[in-house]
């Protein structure tokens, strides 16, 4: 399992908050291995598939009808 959470500093110390585990296995199935916590879908799945996930296009990718490329 990998682990994405959000770091933030209060009184002086670390606090982890939004913390989310994603299994290796669905993020090696990601086409593009994108290391996104917000990518993933709660059953694992990446939104390579999501013509609304807008954020693919602000990261370079491509919509070719049927995924970002």
């Amino acid at each position: 399992m990998t682990r994405f959470s959000k770091l933030t500093l209060k009184d002086g110390k670390l606090v982890e908050t939004d913390a989310r585990e994603i299994a290796q296995s669905d993020l090696m199935r990601c086409p593009h291995s994108i290391l996104v916590a917000e990518h993933y879908r709660e059953d694992g799945s990446c939104r390579c598939d999501d013509k609304t996930a807008t954020e693919m296009k602000e990261w370079g990718y491509r919509w070719d009808g049927g995924q970002w490329r």
